[in-house]
């Protein structure tokens, strides 16, 4: 079974503009937004998830273009003409966005794939997923960063063992990373009361804040941290020590910790789950 994702690009235009752009160029999928503005106004991203068998002959699950137009079909035939009288301050809420989304998506014909989940981004830092087996939960995964310095150690190897385990990252000085912290948290969003919410940002971003960075950021971890003086700072252990440090206020306001990735570098992460 293989699952293919394709996701569109495009800025919430009036239905005007809408309408000025379809006649003046192909609806190509390209890495420029599609319709777009130079206005200020929200620039997003929506995502499909499909899966299925590929075709012997092809190689192909489902030609992308019949997802390209499916998710285009959503943007630009429901939700721009639904929002043409929107104030900035009646924008829907993401999470209702996604539910129409999928209920969308799932009576479009895919080449037989099945549409497995739909995601949309508001930024590179937030973004909300639903998968179809579900349409009542969804997660909301948000972005953030601080920068500390750690040196990976282990009291229980020699000097030699620890150089040669940890090479440079034994410095007995230790030395410094710009963390990036990736939280996901869920919640059945029938349950939520007010509407379809898993959590408001400005809460999420309070845990969060309250909870690590303002306890990590601009720290030496082995020497600042009591968690890390007899823990050694991997990646790993952070990604961990930062899930126990969250679940119980993620709890609290309502929602499920689903997975906290920690980025040490671009090209190397680590995630823990519950």
């Amino acid at each position: 079974m293989v699952r293919l994702s394709r996701e569109i690009r495009f800025a919430l235009v009036s239905p005007e503009e809408l309408d000025q752009q379809t006649s003046d160029r192909d609806q190509k999928n390209s890495w420029a937004a599609w319709p777009n503005t130079c206005r200020i106004a929200p620039q997003l991203r929506l995502r499909a998830v499909v899966e299925g068998e590929p075709d012997e002959m092809t190689g192909y699950l489902c030609n992308v273009k019949l997802i390209d137009e499916a998710l285009r079909r959503f943007v630009n035939q429901q939700l721009i003409p639904s929002l043409a009288d929107c104030l900035l301050s009646q924008l829907p809420n993401a999470e209702s966005v996604l539910q129409q989304a999928l209920q969308f998506l799932e009576n479009q014909s895919l080449d037989g794939a099945t549409l497995i989940s739909v995601s949309l981004s508001l930024s590179p830092f937030l973004s909300f997923n639903i998968d179809s087996g579900a349409p009542d939960m969804i997660q909301l995964t948000h972005q953030f960063e601080f920068s500390a310095a750690h040196r990976l150690h282990c009291d229980s190897m020699s000097a030699e063992e620890n150089v040669a385990t940890f090479g440079k990252c034994n410095n007995p000085a230790g030395h410094g990373h710009n963390y990036v912290v990736e939280v996901s948290v869920s919640r059945d969003v029938s349950k939520s009361g007010g509407g379809p919410t898993v959590v408001g940002a400005v809460e999420l971003a309070g845990i969060v804040n309250r909870n690590v960075i303002d306890v990590l950021d601009h720290k030496h971890l082995n020497e600042d941290i009591a968690y890390f003086s007899d823990v050694n700072p991997s990646v790993e252990n952070i990604s961990a020590a930062i899930f126990g440090w969250l679940k119980s206020d993620i709890e609290s306001a309502g929602c499920q910790l689903a997975e906290v990735k920690v980025f040490e570098t671009p090209k190397t992460w680590a995630s823990f789950r519950g």
